[in-house]
Parts: C-alpha cells; structure tokens; sequence
C-alpha cells in the first residue's frame, strides 16, 4: 500500500446516490409530516394572511399613533376587527343555527299532522301561487299521501341541516383563529415579507420578486372590493327594507352584507322579501323593493366592486371577475382570492414571455457634426 496515499475523510467525500436519495426522501416526509400537522389550521392560515395583508394599511397608521409600540397596534387591530367582522359573524351564525332545530320541528309537525287548508295569500304569489294551492289542498286532504311523499326526502334534508348548522358553528371558530393569526402575522409581518421575497427571488430572480408584489396588491384589491361592495349593498338593502315596511331590516342587512362576497347573493334576500310583499297585498310596496334591489342593490355591484378592485391589480377586470367567479366555484370562499391571483400570476407571466419576443427597438444613431 502506497504511504503517500491517505484514506479521504467521510466529511470531505461526495456523497453517494444512496445518500442523496436517503436525504431526499427525509426531506420529503419531513415536509409530509409538516402538512399534516398545519392541515387543521391551513384554511385559518390562509384567511390569516389574507387579512394581514389587506388591512396591513390600518396597522401600520395604530403603529405611527402609538409611536412604534407594534405588539399593542396588532391587538387594537385585532380587536377593531373582531367588532367588524366576527362579531356580526357569529351572531349570524347563531341566529341561523338557532333556526335549524325549529325549522326540523315544524317538518316532523307536517309528516305526523299534515297539513292545513292553504293560507290565503299562497294564491297571490305570481306565476306559481295557482299551482302551489292546489297541491297544498289535495295534500291537506290526504295527509298519508303527504306523508308517502315527503318521508324519501326528509331524513337528507335533516342531516343536511344538522351538517350546515355544525359548519356554520366550525367556520366561526376558523374565523377567530384566523384573526389570531393575522394578529402574529402583524407583529412579524415584515420578516415573513423579507423571507417570501429572498425565496421568491432566489426561484425566479427579478420577475419572482415582481410577482410577489402582484399577489399582495391582487389580494389586497380583492378584498377592498368586497369588503367595500358588501358594505355599501348592506347598507342600500336596509334603505330599501325599512322603506318598504319589512321586519327585521338590520338582520336581513347584516345577512346581505355577507351574501354580497357572491355576485347576485342580495337576490336570495329581497325577492322573497318582495314575494311576501305582494302575498300579503303590499303590492306597490312589493314592486318598489323588487326594483330597488335590481337596479339600486344590484346595480351597485356592478359600479362600486370594479372600481374597488380595479385599482391596484395588474390585470385587466375581466381577468379578475373571471378569477373571482372561477375561484368561488372551485375552492369555495377562500377561491375569492385564489382565482384572481392565480390568473392574474398567469397572465403576467404569459405577458412577460410575450414581450421577450417582441422586437427591440433598434438604437438611434447619433447625429452627424
């Protein structure tokens, strides 16, 4: 054996492909392990983030008030929207879920009891009011039939209740944990941007650095769109309510508040407010709150949330109302943000490629002496 040659040290050797492959697949449980941990609080996270980033604005201005004091900013912050936004929330849910027990009570009185002669105002309804009467009278007359007809669909009906109303109790608890989380995500926002734009820029250098900055102000347009639509809908149905004499208006506009997320919710509100209306002999009443809520409620959706949301993003509004729309429907409430910043990433990127093979302008020459 040769003296001259010494054993190469196991730190200074290259790894094998056993090792290499030994520390990937570690690194890929390991991350494995890591989502199922988060999976419970991923969706709270998420909405977390959103809200950390679209109202980073108001704690910046509760920062510069208390003269730099970050950690009591965040909880004023908190606190502020825990009154906007989650207190409302769960007082909807709960009068919701309050009405689910009472409204399977009534089902179960109809299949033992059946029913009684029809209420006067039934035939008013336009279009169906005719139709509706006479089945409610050959039902009232035969409860067994009645019975026979709804029992196939009352047991799935029940259960869909039950579920909805324990959802409506889990998304308020997601609520406040994501308003805790949007609480620390104030707090150590500035790091967690420093550390999203270095990984950004190390994947994808000037252009993953740019897109970063795309999904803040996409995300933060998003949100000022609905939160800004939602509001001023909210606030035009109970106007429109209160005119037209129906009970209830500050309930029936903090439920249109959030059904205004969705494009055309309100109509779930006023035209059977409308319907009521006109059963119950209100009838200009009936006509003034459907025409209010068409072209009054439904028409500011059309004004206020494309001016909201237009500012700011990098994207032309039909890409963002498609990511909206598309978003919603794929993913549910979180795809309100997902869509409009996934194809509004996809767009710039598709833009980008474009420009890189668009033509130079070829360099002026300098003038002659």
């Amino acid at each position: 054996m040769n003296t001259n040659e010494q054993a190469v040290p196991a730190s200074r050797r290259p790894p094998s492909d056993f090792e290499r492959y030994a520390v990937l697949a570690l690194l890929l449980l390991l991350l494995f392990a890591c989502y199922l941990i988060v999976r419970p609080f991923l969706i709270a996270f998420l909405w977390g983030w959103i809200i950390a980033i679209s109202t980073r604005g108001l704690y910046n201005k509760w920062v510069s008030l208390l003269h730099g004091r970050r950690k009591l900013a965040a909880a004023l912050t908190t606190i502020l929207l825990v009154g906007i936004l989650l207190v409302p929330v769960a007082f909807l849910g709960a009068s919701v879920a309050d009405s689910v027990p009472k409204l399977i009570d009534w089902v179960n009185g109809i299949v033992a009891g059946g029913l009684k002669e029809p209420p006067s105002w039934l035939a008013g309804i336009p279009l169906i009011g005719k139709r509706a009467t006479e089945w409610w009278t050959t039902m009232a007359a035969d409860p067994e039939k009645l019975r026979v007809q709804l029992r196939p669909y009352f047991g799935p009906i029940k259960d869909f209740l039950l579920a909805a109303a324990a959802s409506i109790g889990l998304g308020v608890l997601q609520f406040a944990l994501a308003l805790f989380l949007a609480a620390m995500l104030y707090v150590q926002g500035d790091a967690f941007s420093a550390v999203m734009d270095n990984i950004a820029t190390r994947l994808a250098g000037d252009f993953g650095h740019r897109q970063v900055a795309v999904i803040r102000s996409t995300v933060r347009s998003v949100f000022r769109g609905m939160i800004g639509t939602a509001a001023a809908q909210a606030v035009l149905a109970i106007i429109g309510f209160w005119i037209a004499g129906v009970p209830n208006v500050f309930l029936l506009g903090m439920a249109t508040f959030f059904l205004s997320i969705i494009p055309g919710g309100p109509t779930l509100l006023w035209l059977p407010a409308a319907i009521w209306l006109g059963a119950n002999g209100s009838t200009g009443r009936a006509i003034f709150l459907a025409l209010w809520g068409l072209f009054i409620v439904g028409g500011s959706d059309n004004i206020i949330r494309p001016l909201l949301i237009g500012k700011g993003t990098e994207a032309p509004m039909a890409i963002i109302f498609l990511g909206v729309i598309g978003g919603l429907v794929a993913f549910g409430f979180l795809g309100l943000f997902i869509g409009p910043v996934v194809l509004t990433v996809a767009y710039n990127m598709f833009r980008e490629w474009m420009q890189s093979f668009a033509p130079k302008p070829a360099p002026i020459a300098d003038a002659p002496p």
